[in-house]
């Protein structure tokens, strides 16, 4: 009679549900604003050199200082985002396990995953820092 009023509340790992919760939400604003960015480089590049760009990019010999940073940032910048996004999918899922409950996941492969995408964002920024300004 002593439990009579005893509730049992079953709460998940309230920190690493914010933690995952955290890095989907973070993944996805940092890769949808990448992809974002890689588009307006595409366009500012296309409006600066005229309708033959596109076709230079893809047929050239040797590339402009334009071509050069559209092609190693872009791609740089467009791997990264799309680590990102998978930085999120690989989220929701653990989110997914925990609320099952079927088993605790190992987190350390998503925090790999996001800090690669975040030492590409930065290798991309600083490349692009140094072929404007070198």
């Amino acid at each position: 009679m002593e439990r009579e009023w005893e509730i049992d509340v079953s709460v998940s790992d309230i920190g690493s549900i914010f933690t995952l919760l955290g890095i989907a939400v973070t993944s996805a604003v940092i890769g949808a604003a990448e992809i974002a960015y890689t588009m307006l480089w595409v366009t500012s590049a296309y409006e600066r050199n005229g309708k033959d760009f596109f076709l230079d990019l893809l047929y050239a010999t040797t590339y402009t200082w334009t071509a050069e940073y559209v092609i190693t940032a872009g791609s740089v910048i467009l791997v990264s985002a799309i680590i990102f996004l998978a930085t999120m999918s690989i989220s929701l899922v653990y989110l997914n396990l925990l609320s099952t409950k079927k088993r605790r996941p190992n987190l350390n492969p998503l925090f790999g995953l996001f800090f690669l995408g975040l030492l590409l964002l930065i290798v991309t920024l600083l490349s692009a820092i140094m072929l404007r300004y070198s």
